[in-house]
């Protein structure tokens, strides 16, 4: 027997070309698990060819919370002949490597398996990764009855349902005759939700009131699209792809002039298309949601890779003095409570919202646990009985004014890119321009003194501490478990408002001497931002990866050991 004992978490990953059907056998297991009352994580490596290029899915399985990569594989299972990457250091001598029997093994220290795949798929008449379905399910302790009903409600097709189930049963009778025994996962009969961050990003963004979308198709954010078509005019709302980036901010920022909470959806190479746009949002105070799904760069870089390359372009998207808020959700849950946010605080402060997202959380699949869905009144429209007082572009109020929509009788509402005063007439003096930018900039003091969400989490009066952005944050916090058992102390700031920097941060590290950086780019963008906001003397080191991969908790466990990067 491999494994007699209960154990709290296992991680498994199929490897194999694309085409194969990696994702369809990740979203059987994935969902296998859920029902078992399981927590999982996905994370998915895939090229830009359709068909024949390298590819893997990971799937972390645990009896706790889990938002990051594991440490460790302890099931490979091999689709076809590929040299198999990313995998140094997580094998161990208890792992288990799965390969066809008629391709090479690798040369793995751990137990290798070749088993009939291809032979048992042909017999079947389907596909060896429903082979290695039924094989892996058995592995894990799943019932093959809760994977057979997984399958009928996937497949539609009256004969392809049926190899299917034929493949998934072969295969788990290849498992009982390796007399292997099944890892004994702590299962239960209370079935978790499981989400990609992307459905969570569009649900949101029903719940924050949005009633319009405008978008073009970009890796990784094509997925926020696809639901919001199909969900928005569910809710009476008009979701539409269009031509291109510009079209969309411009129809975006459009269809909010005209009353509608609005948003858009793109990656690195887009929002740099939308730069003109968001400056226009910022002028003629109109409010916008900007999603930006970052992904690898620059220009078309790497479209299907993880990295955090876009916080210089977030936080300074326009030339002059622009006001902009940006957000960047730290968890899975914050996909969806920031996303309202963004709604409220556009409307709030009528400027345009960039809502910085990682493709590890937008693209992949994660367990979900007491997500709280709520529903906003959404946007207040003005009805002409505030005449009296009725600005286009009032001061401040500290609470979200009704907003101006035309037609409002009686009242010329004029929305301009031109500078104008508080009527919307465009005025050309220096006087007018100083008063309005003023006016302009003073809504973000208030967000500089109550940020939308702060957290300081582990030891408050450290002095050391560590700042993070989006995905960083659980694979930071799994590091620092281990740390703070040998007695270290460290505080860990994972920074979701990006701006207006919170003037809290400078506060909360008035004491601090070293700070560690945690992000995913080249040039240390994070680190720039914040440095403006930290006491000269304080040591800052760098910890970043910028090869494509989500970090592992010993990646940045290594650095935090070694002093990271000066």
């Amino acid at each position: 027997m491999i494994h007699e004992v209960i154990l709290k978490e296992v991680s498994l990953r199929i490897d194999g070309l694309t085409g194969q059907g990696i994702e369809f056998a990740t979203e059987v297991i994935v969902e296998g698990c859920s029902l078992r009352g399981l927590n999982v994580c996905t994370f998915r490596w895939f090229p830009t060819i359709v068909r024949g290029g390298y590819t893997y899915s990971e799937i972390r399985i645990s009896d706790r919370k889990i938002q990051a990569r594991s440490d460790k594989i302890d099931i490979l299972t091999i689709l076809g002949e590929v040299e198999v990457m990313d995998a140094d250091g997580l094998l161990s001598e208890n792992s288990i490597v799965v390969v066809d029997e008629e391709n090479s093994a690798p040369r793995f220290n751990c137990r290798i398996l070749k088993l009939p795949l291809k032979k048992t798929s042909l017999e079947s008449k389907t596909r060896p990764n429903i082979i290695a379905v039924g094989f892996i399910s058995g592995l894990l302790g799943l019932r093959l009855e809760t994977i057979s009903k997984i399958l009928e409600r996937k497949i539609s097709r009256k004969d392809l349902l049926e190899s299917n189930l034929r493949g998934v049963e072969a295969g788990y009778r290849i498992f009982m005759d390796t007399g292997l025994e099944s890892y004994n996962l702590p299962c239960s009969d209370s079935p978790k939700n499981v989400l990609q961050g992307s459905d969570l990003v569009a649900l949101a963004a029903l719940s924050g009131g949005c009633k319009f979308y405008a978008g073009y198709p970009i890796t990784p954010s094509t997925g926020i699209m696809e639901r919001l078509v199909k969900w928005l005019p569910e809710v009476g709302g008009v979701a539409v792809q269009v031509e291109d980036e510009l079209s969309a901010v411009n129809m975006v920022i459009g269809a909010s002039y005209a009353g509608a909470r609005a948003m858009t959806a793109t990656s690195g190479p887009g929002l740099s298309l939308m730069v003109e746009g968001i400056g226009l949002s910022s002028m003629a105070e109109i409010p916008i949601v900007v999603v930006d799904v970052q992904r690898a760069g620059p220009s078309t870089g790497l479209p299907t890779a993880h990295e955090q390359g876009d916080i210089d372009l977030a936080t300074h998207p326009s030339h002059g003095d622009a006001p902009r808020i940006v957000l960047a959700p730290s968890t899975i849950e914050e996909y969806y409570s920031m996303t309202v946010d963004a709604f409220e605080l556009a409307d709030r402060y009528r400027c345009p919202v960039i809502l910085l997202l990682d493709h590890a959380y937008v693209m992949n699949y994660f367990t979900l646990e007491g997500l709280q869905v709520s529903k906003v009144p959404g946007r207040k429209l003005a009805s002409g009985n505030e005449e009296a007082t009725l600005q286009v572009y009032p001061n401040y109020s500290g609470s979200i004014d009704a907003f101006p929509a035309p037609p409002i009788r009686g009242f010329l509402v004029v929305a301009s890119s031109v500078e104008h005063d508080v009527r919307g007439l465009s005025m050309q003096d220096g006087r007018t321009h100083v008063e309005m930018s003023l006016k302009r900039m003073e809504k973000m003091k208030e967000l500089e003194d109550q940020p939308i969400s702060w957290e300081v989490l582990g030891d408050v009066d450290a002095v050391e501490a560590v700042i993070s952005i989006g995905s960083c944050r659980c694979a930071v916090e799994e590091a620092l478990y281990k740390i703070r058992k040998t007695g270290r102390k460290i505080m860990h700031i994972p920074l979701k408002q990006l701006w207006p920097l919170p003037k809290k941060l400078e506060e909360t590290l008035k004491d601090a001497e070293r700070i560690y950086v945690v992000e995913q780019n080249a040039s240390g963008q994070l680190m720039n931002l914040v440095s403006s906001k930290l006491p000269k003397r304080v040591e800052l080191k760098g910890v970043k990866k910028f090869d494509g991969m989500p970090f592992r908790p010993r990646e940045i466990h290594q650095e935090l050991m070694d002093g990271g990067i000066g």
